[in-house]
């Protein structure tokens, strides 16, 4: 890992370029270190202390500036050694005429409304150059994580209406009361206080860990001769409260496209010749918090007309969660009879799944129907999960199966799959009844509180690649289409090839953990 961290420090950005006292000001870069222990600020040669920093993180810091810091270069200085400086002017020193230029491009909020809302909800945001569209912009929310703020972004509903002087936005699953500010191009507007408030209850992300993880595969000619064209679909993992980066530091060969979507898309030829092989993989950083979660139940409200009508597609059945079938149905209505308190309900069924069924470690086949859990009272995580989310839609309670890895304590990856559920005015509440029904993986310690741990809390050894199915379109006719059901990401397309292209072979590696920290 020191490898990856062993650079000079950057600075890319710094915004505000002017500013004054007590102004947020965000530096941005690279080689910061993930804590600052001995590392600091210097801005025209003063050395800024401890209780000025508001947050530090190995590309970003935030610090609120010193009273009386005069024009000068800014540095980073770690024990690798001093950046390149960039340059910072005290407003004060500036002539009017100058002010007005820096105004004219720096977005500033000027109120949002309400001033006090729950996650989910619909606030506007006023001021002024925000741009006429958002293009790469967000709104940046505070949060309780110790990297500070979660961009509007990483929400499922991300902004609703954005101009040059409004922007229209649901508060995101995870924030919390702080700051409002919206970056753009031209920096970050100064922090507008917000407050994020509910009776529901709260969420609280604790103890990051990085993992540095490698997904790869191989394609092999199987016949002499040239082959036509192969697209491949590689995940990338999504992002969110509990993930809020994925900075990927090495993709071989050079990508088609980046992301798209949430896929990292290679497009090639099989090489001439039989046995003849062609390698790709892709390296990121993941961040990663564990979840903690505190509902009080009986504030617990019933889903808003907004909210049946947003998250209407996680209370449907789907092809990986069969919500509609009676056997389903039936049971779901035997098990929370007349409870109508949704979060009670989503317990009850969590409480019947664990005394009722056993867990197994082995995945089954890509094609084993996740309803074979009913009859046989046995499945894997991937099947508690589909079948935990199918059950709680059947009982009107929005749910999603999410597949992913869980990273055991030698650093081995375990594809896995879990689920969330939603409450109104509180946001996605993590479920995981495989490990609460005691599934065991090398390595891997059980709490003594699992049972009811995984209901509404979550570690840091679970990585996320898919929340629900990723459906990817073909970009060809005729085409050969390869799928990886039960893998560590639910898409609907791994790889597809022209009709000609039938006589390769691809080997997908499961994520591989090089680097925790």
């Amino acid at each position: 890992m020191e490898s990856l961290k062993a650079k000079r420090a950057v600075i890319s950005s710094i915004s505000p370029e002017i500013g004054s006292s007590e102004e947020l000001m965000t530096i941005r870069g690279s080689g910061f270190g993930d804590e600052q222990d001995e590392s600091y600020v210097s801005i025209a040669g003063f050395r800024i202390t401890s209780s000025h920093y508001v947050s530090w993180s190995d590309t970003e810091i935030k610090l609120l500036i010193p009273y009386n810091v005069q024009d000068g270069l800014v540095k980073v200085v770690t024990r690798r050694g001093e950046s390149d400086p960039s340059f910072f002017a005290n407003r004060s020193n500036i002539p009017e005429s100058v002010r007005f230029d820096l105004q004219s491009r720096i977005p500033l909020v000027s109120a949002v409304e309400p001033e006090n809302a729950a996650p989910g909800d619909l606030i506007t945001i006023k001021g002024s150059n925000f741009g006429v569209s958002r293009l790469s912009s967000d709104i940046l929310f505070g949060t309780d994580r110790p990297d500070s703020v979660l961009p509007a972004s990483l929400s499922e509903f991300p902004w609703n209406y954005w101009s040059d002087n409004e922007i229209r936005v649901r508060v995101p699953d995870g924030a919390a009361t702080g700051a409002i500010s919206v970056r753009t191009g031209k920096g970050d507007s100064h922090g507008y206080p917000f407050g994020v408030s509910t009776s529901t209850g709260k969420k609280h992300y604790v103890d990051r860990k990085m993992y540095v993880i490698q997904t790869a595969l191989d394609i092999e000619n199987e016949k002499e001769g040239e082959l036509g064209e192969i697209t491949l679909y590689m995940p990338r993992p999504v992002l969110s409260a509990a993930q809020p980066s994925a900075e990927y530091k090495e993709v071989k060969p050079d990508a088609l496209i980046d992301n798209d979507k949430g896929e990292i898309v290679f497009r090639t030829h099989a090489m001439s010749g039989k046995g003849n092989k062609q390698s790709f993989s892709a390296s990121a950083v993941i961040t990663v918090y564990g979840v903690e979660s505190s509902v009080n139940e009986k504030k617990v409200s019933p889903y808003s007309a907004e909210t049946l009508s947003l998250y209407k597609s996680y209370m449907t059945a789907d092809p990986q969660v069969p919500s509609d079938k009676p056997v389903v149905t039936e049971l779901a209505a035997e098990i929370t009879g007349k409870e109508k308190n949704l979060y009670k309900k989503a317990r009850l069924i969590y409480d019947y799944m664990r005394k009722n069924y056993k867990v197994q470690a082995q995945l089954r086949g890509g094609t084993a129907d996740p309803l074979d859990l009913l009859k046989r009272t046995s499945g894997d995580s991937f099947d508690f999960a589909a079948i935990y989310a199918a059950l709680c839609r059947a009982s009107g309670i929005a749910a999603v199966q999410v597949t992913g890895v869980v990273i055991d304590d030698k650093g081995a990856s375990h594809n896995h799959s879990w689920t969330e559920i939603y409450l109104e005015d509180f946001g996605w509440l993590p479920v995981d009844l495989a490990l609460a029904c005691g599934l065991k993986y090398a390595s891997f310690p059980l709490r003594e509180d699992t049972a009811d741990y995984y209901f509404g809390n979550m570690d840091d050894s679970h990585i996320a690649y898919s929340r629900g199915i990723k459906a990817i379109k073909s970009s060809m006719s005729n085409n050969r289409i390869v799928r990886r059901p039960r893998s560590y990401a639910m898409q609907s397309l791994w790889e597809e090839s022209s009709t000609a292209e039938s006589s390769y072979s691809s080997y997908w590696t499961d994520p591989i953990v090089t680097g925790m920290y």
